[in-house]
């Protein structure tokens, strides 16, 4: 209960904020606004006072006394004008709001509580496909940073800063230190980000489609992504005399393990994976970047493509929103920097040469308030990470259609058209429109499609060119923005050829087909995510979790496998000496001397204490994993002999034992 009222203190706190500052705004974008300034502000408030008490409730009481501290400058600084009344037409938005997100919020909270650790009969802890992978991460992030000292150091990689943006999981940090259980503080936190994401981006839709209907087509387009993979679920093969019907093929989708239409690197090359069960249930750092991103897009985007300028108080809220990005998502960030260079280009161009400097002044202050708050973050913490390490930045044209830059696997536009489906063709055709003849300045339409699009297409060009991760399939992360910026644009166009057929008698089986062929994909990955289920972490890891948080000094240093499922780091919060090798390679570690520590004091003890002093462990694991581990062969019995055994689960499965003083000395 406290953590939902810390929570609603900070969210109410946002709403009145906009309310004072921006009440010339829409009552449903000022709320919205308020939401998300709410949601920064609980990530970075107890964050900032972490540096002084650590993240401790000390810092979560004095972020709550700060928040009410800046409630004065609000005031001092309100617009004074009478706000905008909550009238017919937002009650009308409101329900159609409303209509589309309730449904997705039923199955995106449905897909966190399934996917978040969800508690079983049995009293393991499960997961679904696409949260098997990554959850474990964003599980030791959250855990570890439990009363932890800032600058906050990677659990996962002893004597490392924590450079990955981690504000997206600190949030849940936060309600799990004020009474929720970790399964519900992931849960919870995850579905309140989501629901924001949702109602940001078809805000942005009704503010930027023009026809009627086409912001509820761009939303779903969004959401419900998916390309013409599911031709090849509906196709069967004869292999070497072996049939594969299409029920074979459903069958494999609903079973399989990332068999689905939207993400099938192999055999089919399909990388555009959907954007719910792909990446906002599972990659919390992108769910956080959105969080942050829409209400960014919605202060930037609509007053440029209605010719208007921007209220100063709002330039100075879009500042703070964006100065406060990097350490929630880089991607998010980079996209926003990327489009804001190309829109602010476009809308120089485009000005009168008497109003160029008036039109830049704007960008002007936007750029430096984001600036002066986010290059702190950059240079601590970003540039470090992507500096230490030769696989960040690097060319490579077409990103995972080039892997390893080895050549294109599928023609390039092919690739697209079967990845992103008809949306693609959408986007690129609206383009190409041009002024009516006699027409001394562009349509409004026209001049909106390619003001937003100067900036989208940037985004677009550089990701084509450049990797910014040692995982080429993450430059998807800047793709996708591209994507939500163009889809008004393709929306209304799809709904004005619609309407251009209108004499046609198939028209409606020709915009079945086309639904059909934008959403089947989508369906089929939706329902393998709803029933998928695999179990993450045993009922005895769980009891071993439990023992090392309630009986080892938090932050303690432990020895153990590099098993990405492990429960020490990711449930206990406790540090280990090197994680597995997905997580931390992706982040430009190279972990193959510490592995090569590991393997040598499993193997051989007695010979490799000068580790345990090295870095200060207190604790050596040992669980199945070390028993199977196929790069060193455990010597169970000379840890027996050598250290003192503090617990075991029923069987001895899982072992911990304590490092006495002398070998720490």
């Amino acid at each position: 209960m406290i953590s939902i009222l810390y929570l609603l203190l900070f969210l109410c706190c946002g709403i009145v904020m906009t309310r004072l500052l921006l009440p010339r705004l829409r009552p449903l974008i000022r709320v919205y606004l308020g939401l998300s300034l709410g949601v920064l502000l609980l990530m970075w408030l107890p964050v900032l006072w972490a540096y002084a008490v650590s993240f401790t409730l000390t810092a979560h009481w004095l972020a709550a006394a700060t928040l009410a501290a800046l409630m004065a400058p609000c005031w001092v600084l309100r617009d004074r004008r009478e706000a905008l009344p909550f009238d017919s037409a937002e009650k009308r938005r409101l329900v159609s709001l409303c209509a589309l997100l309730v449904p997705l919020m039923v199955l995106s909270c449905y897909l966190q509580y399934t996917h978040s650790i969800r508690p079983a009969a049995d009293g393991s802890y499960h997961v679904g496909q696409s949260t098997y992978g990554d959850l474990s991460l964003h599980l030791a992030v959250t855990t570890s940073i439990v009363n932890a000292r800032f600058p906050l150091e990677n659990s996962l990689m002893l004597g490392a800063t924590m450079a990955y943006p981690y504000l997206s999981d600190s949030i849940a940090t936060s309600m799990y230190m004020l009474g929720q259980s970790l399964p519900m503080a992931m849960a919870f936190t995850g579905s309140l980000m989501m629901l924001l994401c949702y109602a940001g981006y078809w805000l942005l839709c009704d503010q930027l489609c023009r026809r009627r209907g086409a912001r509820t087509l761009a939303f779903f387009l969004l959401f419900l992504n998916g390309g013409l993979g599911f031709f090849y679920t509906l196709s069967g093969t004869v292999q070497n005399g072996i049939t594969t019907t299409v029920w074979d093929n459903l069958r494999t989708v609903m079973e399989g393990f990332y068999k689905t239409p939207t993400n099938q690197p192999d055999p089919n090359n399909l990388r555009w994976s959907n954007i719910i069960c792909d990446l906002l249930i599972p990659q919390r750092g992108l769910l956080g970047g959105w969080t942050i991103l829409l209400p960014c897009l919605n202060l930037l985007v609509p007053p440029l493509c209605r010719k208007e300028r921007h209220d100063l108080r709002a330039l100075v809220l879009l500042g703070v929103f964006a100065g406060g990005m990097p350490l929630l998502h880089t991607h998010s960030f980079l996209a926003l920097i990327l489009f804001s260079l190309g829109a602010c280009l476009y809308s120089l161009w485009s000005a009168a040469k008497g109003q160029r400097l008036q039109t830049f002044l704007p960008w002007l202050l936007y750029g430096a308030i984001a600036a002066v708050l986010s290059l702190p973050q950059l240079i601590s913490f970003t540039f470090v990470q992507a500096t230490n390490s030769q696989h960040f930045l690097r060319f490579q044209f077409n990103w995972c259609n080039n892997r390893g830059g080895n050549g294109l696997v599928d023609p390039y536009f092919w690739f697209y058209i079967k990845n992103i489906g008809l949306p693609y063709l959408l986007i690129l055709l609206p383009l190409f429109r041009r002024k009516p003849k006699g027409q001394q300045e562009l349509p409004d339409d026209l001049r909106q499609y390619r003001l937003i699009a100067s900036g989208a297409f940037l985004i677009y060009a550089v990701a084509e060119v450049f990797l910014f991760q040692p995982n080429e399939y993450d430059n998807n992360k800047l793709l996708y923005v591209w994507f939500m910026l163009c889809l008004p644009m393709a929306a209304d166009y799809a709904l004005d050829l619609y309407s251009r057929l209108k004499e046609l008698p198939g028209r409606r089986v020709i915009a079945a087909l086309f639904l059909v062929c934008c959403f089947f994909s989508a369906g089929l990955t939706v329902a393998r995510e709803w029933v998928g289920d695999y179990q993450a972490y045993s009922a005895k890891d769980i009891e071993t979790a439990e023992y090392i948080k309630e009986n080892t000094p938090e932050h303690s240093i432990f020895i153990t496998g590099n098993q990405h499922l492990n429960p020490v780091s990711s449930l206990a919060g406790r540090t280990i000496l090197c994680s597995s090798s997905s997580y931390l390679y992706y982040h430009g570690f190279d972990t193959s001397v510490r592995q090569a520590e590991v393997a040598a004091f499993y193997e051989n003890p007695v010979e490799n204490t000068l580790l345990l002093k090295r870095y200060g462990v207190e604790y050596i694991y040992v669980s199945a994993y070390e028993r199977a581990a196929d790069w060193f062969t455990i010597n169970e019995s000379a840890i027996e002999q050598l250290f003192p055994l503090v617990f075991e689960t029923e069987g001895g499965q899982n072992r911990v034992f304590a490092v006495p003083e002398e070998y720490r000395q």
